[in-house]
């Protein structure tokens, strides 16, 4: 019968040596054996292949970058520190906002936090004294997180604000990011007229009561959701069937609505009787624009 003897695998000293050689013919062929054989290489083999080809062109940088996250060493620090000052890329950052000294993201704050890496530079930085955290740079799911690691009591208080905020922005249509208008897949059923059916708000609130562990919290929060729901529920009997988009701004209009109205004129709704509890929820009513201007500093 007829077969194929399989290649055997070349040695990995000779391909990081063809692979260094550029006369070698084999850069191409040793650097894509390479790449497909890293993950199952011992580390001494690894280690040296990520110099390699983080001192390289910037294809071969971007992907030793990359590995480094997961695959790092603290020798490494000198070579990613000097490729960094000078190319400012993206994926280097990422492993110095991950394992670089503190005070080397101090000093470097501002290159440092550009979009997305400023939730990842709070992570490291924020029990950090004379640190403060700008909340409109970061999404309110984010905080919630950055709660969780922080070291800092935090209250019930500044968790509901954080919270009720995200639902506001939701309702609004204020983020830019299509992750956070993911709803559930079918709406159609009364149990599912919620904005608990948005799936940043479900995990955000799975959040508050499993990894920040205020249960109380999460359940006077769903408390007013199914008050709220019932409003919803109704009106959707009045009208009948509706499309998807049109049961996902029937509940905003409705949570929007109980978190703008005038704390005055709400004495005896189910508004004032969850505010007793979470003085967070009169905040949110009073200051009727819901912004968050002020850096946080828990």
């Amino acid at each position: 019968m007829d077969f194929k003897v399989p290649k055997h695998n070349t040695p990995v000293a000779t391909l990081l040596k063809n692979y260094q050689n550029k006369k070698s013919g084999k850069v191409t062929e040793s650097r894509r054996e390479i790449q497909h054989r890293f993950s199952g290489m011992e580390w001494r083999h690894q280690k040296k292949i990520l110099l390699a080809f983080i001192n390289a062109g910037a294809s071969d940088r971007d992907w030793a970058s990359r590995k480094m996250l997961a695959y790092w060493d603290n020798s490494f620090i000198p070579v990613v520190k000097a490729l960094w000052e000078q190319y400012h890329e993206k994926p280097l950052s990422w492993s110095i906002l991950r394992y670089f000294p503190k005070d080397y993201l101090k000093q470097n704050i501002d290159r440092l936090s550009e979009g997305r890496n400023y939730y990842y530079l709070c992570q490291r930085l924020i029990d950090e004294k004379n640190f403060v955290i700008d909340k409109t740079r970061l999404y309110e799911s984010d905080m919630i997180q950055l709660f969780r690691i922080s070291k800092k009591p935090v209250s019930d208080e500044a968790i509901a604000d954080v919270f009720f905020s995200m639902i506001a922005k939701i309702c609004k249509g204020e983020y830019h990011s299509p992750r956070m208008y993911k709803w559930d897949a079918d709406l159609s059923y009364y149990s599912e007229l919620s904005i608990l059916s948005n799936r940043a708000v479900r995990s955000a609130l799975f959040d508050i009561e499993y990894y920040l562990g205020r249960e109380s919290l999460a359940d006077q929060i769903r408390s007013w959701n199914d008050k709220v729901t019932k409003e919803v529920k109704a009106q959707m009997r009045s009208q009948g069937d509706e499309s998807q988009e049109e049961r996902i701004a029937l509940i905003k209009s409705h949570y929007l609505r109980h978190l703008t109205l005038n704390a005055a004129e709400t004495q005896d709704t189910i508004i004032h009787e969850m505010q007793s509890a979470n003085p967070a929820v009169e905040k949110l009513m009073t200051s009727f624009a819901l912004e968050l201007s002020d850096p946080a500093s828990f």
